[in-house]
């Protein structure tokens, strides 16, 4: 499992790698509304998204729940 990072902004995700500084993808102009970290977990259900912590480069912590429903969906993944 590998650990990767996220934003939301306007509702929709936007994934990158975790060697990216979330505020560095942000940008000046964007508000974002969660950042943290995601991951695709394998079980006898299938795929789903978990995301956990924070953005400390932002300062805005993550939205679990929302969060995995809105990534999970922009991946096609069944959550």
């Amino acid at each position: 499992m590998s650990l990767r990072k996220y934003i939301i902004v306007k509702g929709s995700p936007i994934l990158f790698p975790s060697d990216l500084i979330h505020a560095e993808v942000a940008g000046k102009d964007n508000e974002v509304e969660s950042a943290g970290f995601f991951a695709i977990v394998k079980d006898k259900k299938g795929k789903r998204v978990v995301c956990i912590g924070e953005s400390s480069s932002l300062s805005i912590a993550s939205k679990p729940e929302r969060d995995q429903k809105l990534i999970a969906r922009y991946l096609g993944i069944d959550d």
